[in-house]
């Protein structure tokens, strides 16, 4: 058993600065740490950032459990060469899968390989572990989200933030190939002028395909290709709030329905935003202590080899109301914690809340003609802000909104997976209009607390049905149906993840509908993330679009509910929630527009 030393300072360590050559003669640029005598099992990190630069700081705690520590980067990223097509093309897995075997076979390694990553390394295992590798062991992965309704295209709607991020990529690629220099790497200069060669922005070929079509097919992990080759032990993180996207969504969806050659297979769902995992080179402190701890203990079983027990009980955890301490993400800790058998939890109940002509939700059902109980607002002139509880507390322009709220709660509602809404909307100008939905929990105090989005573009709004499950309804995205200005549709819609929430006795539940904002927050760890993904311009012109609410049209919202459960632990701070934007409110403004 390797000794475990958790006073390591990067004197005790070796760190090596070089590359490793592939089958085709590219050379992927890497960094090692590890211990100065002995053989050690890896834990491996790979992304199209600065891998191969990764800090003493971001290994340390994998060297002080005993592991060797590799990083490298993607062909024609950083310093690696390579000639691909753009980012994300499938080279990345074959060489990742290639550097797994170059790590096993050093002299250094007991031939035990692991990888580890949030985001892009995240998705980045899937890709090399569907390609194989004889000594990978096991990934533990988090913050994923890729491919079109998932991130990029979010409901249909192309987000800013992925033009901050591909810069934010460059720039970062940058400043690694410029430690590396530093550091004696005289190789780097020469590989960045003359041996990458992208043929096609990545960001340009996102752009120029505003609908789901084959590339977008090709560049996801979600699918049978991807995903549906993985057959090591995986570990999936996600959490509710990201703000990069359905990351929480995708991650369901991959270990409920795409990891079926998995036999052992984790994931744990938590309230927070896109960092609650890591390990990250710079903003590592963000992850919470007790994840850091699980991910560990999952490494321990399947890349040491360590009889834990990890593999015993059921595979889905999910950690409730977690909080931080003080704002120190390594002192975090649920409220409670269940654990479940397969996801969606099997006992949940999916009750139907009907959106009322007076701004009501009710579980009672509607009445009347189809011409009774029309509410409607002026698009696209207000959008509630939910980058951070100051921007949150900026109420959105009240004719531009339409507010739905329940009676206070006569008993706890334990809400656990992802509410489906159903709109039935008309506009009267233009041919179409983006929906943007925010679920919100209000106490008696008034108290308003963030739940979860919605997005959805609605000449998007077919549903793809053999992706559709009872827990998620999955838009083709492949053909715009435009809408014909007084006509009636109908539009279904999950929200942009699952949540797990208790809507506390007296506590309220409250459902905002009105246009996506353009507005992108820019404060980054480690201050509170805002939802800076979620922005979008919105399409079409001024229009008083309509949303119907009768026995004919019933415009609902489907929550599944946790039969008999209650509340495990006191109302969290919301300043102590991540991702989750709270403000004072204690007066009820129902929005919209007078019918004429």
């Amino acid at each position: 058993m390797n000794q475990i030393n958790t006073n390591l300072t990067e004197a005790d360590v070796v760190r090596d600065i070089g590359y490793v050559s592939m089958t085709d003669g590219t050379r992927i640029a890497q960094i090692t740490w590890r211990p100065k005598s002995g053989r050690y099992p890896s834990v491996f990190w790979y992304s199209h950032y600065k891998a191969s630069a990764a800090p003493f700081e971001m290994a340390k705690q994998f060297l002080e459990a005993g592991y060797a520590f590799v990083g490298a980067n993607f062909p024609a990223t950083g310093c690696s060469e390579g000639v691909i097509d753009y980012w994300g093309d499938r080279k990345e897995g074959i060489y990742g899968a290639e550097v797994v075997e170059w790590i096993a076979r050093q002299s250094w390694s007991d031939g035990n390989v692991g990888m580890i990553g949030n985001s892009t390394p995240g998705s980045s295992q899937f890709w090399v572990a569907a390609e194989r590798p004889p000594h990978l062991r096991a990934i533990v992965a988090s913050g994923l989200e890729d491919g079109y309704g998932d991130g990029v295209y979010a409901g249909g709607m192309f987000q800013l933030g992925i033009v901050a991020w591909e810069n934010t990529t460059k720039s970062t690629q940058a400043a690694g190939a410029e430690w590396r220099i530093s550091m004696g790497d005289n190789q780097c200069a020469a590989i960045r002028e003359s041996k990458q060669d992208v043929s096609r922005s990545f960001l340009d070929e996102m752009r120029n395909r505003p609908l789901r079509d084959e590339w977008w097919d090709s560049v996801t992990i979600a699918c049978k290709e991807v995903a549906g080759k993985v057959n090591v032990p995986t570990m999936i993180v996600a959490s509710w709030h990201d703000e990069f996207g359905g990351c929480a969504r995708q991650s369901a969806r991959l270990f409920s329905h795409l990891l079926k050659n998995v036999k052992y297979k984790k994931i744990l769902f938590m309230n927070g935003d896109h960092n609650v995992a890591g390990p990250h080179p710079t903003i590592g402190i963000r992850s919470y202590g007790f994840v850091d701890t699980e991910q560990m203990r999952f490494l321990d079983r399947w890349v040491k080899g360590i009889e834990n027990g990890v593999e015993n009980g059921d595979p889905v955890t999910v950690f409730w109301d977690v909080r931080e301490v003080d704002g120190n993400a390594k002192k975090a800790f649920p409220g409670w914690t269940t654990v479940h058998k397969s996801w969606p939890e099997p006992s949940v109940e999916r009750r139907p809340l009907y959106l009322t002509a007076d701004a009501a939700l009710s579980f009672d059902e509607p009445s009347g003609s189809s011409t009774d109980g029309v509410r409607a607002y002026l698009y696209p002139t207000a959008a509630e802000l939910v980058g951070s509880s100051e921007q949150f507390a900026l109420q959105p322009y009240s004719p531009g909104v339409l507010n739905y709220r329940t009676a206070p709660a006569d008993s706890d509602i334990v809400v656990l997976g992802n509410p489906e809404v159903t709109l039935f909307l008309s506009i009267d100008f233009g041919d179409d209009t983006d929906l943007a939905l925010t679920l919100k929990d209000i106490d008696a105090e008034g108290n308003v607390l963030f739940l979860q989005g919605g997005l959805l573009r609605a000449s998007l709004r077919a549903v793809d049905k053999e992706q559709t499950y009872e827990d998620e309804v999955v838009h083709s995205f492949r053909k715009s149906e435009k809408l014909v200005p007084g006509e009636i549709y109908e539009v279904r819609m999950s929200l942009l993840n699952p949540i797990a929430h208790v809507v506390r006795q007296g506590h309220r539940l409250e459902l905002t509908i009105g246009a996506p904002s353009s507005i992108l927050y820019q404060t980054t760890a480690p201050d509170r993330y805002g939802h800076s993904f979620y922005s979008s311009i919105p399409i079409g012109g001024p229009s008083v679009n309509r949303i119907y609410h009768s026995k004919k049209y019933p415009s609902r919202i489907l929550l599944p509910i946790m039969p008999g459960s209650v509340s495990q632990a006191p109302a969290p701070d919301p300043l102590a929630l991540r991702g989750q934007p709270s403000r004072k409110q204690t007066e009820f403004v129902p929005g919209g527009l007078p019918i004429l």
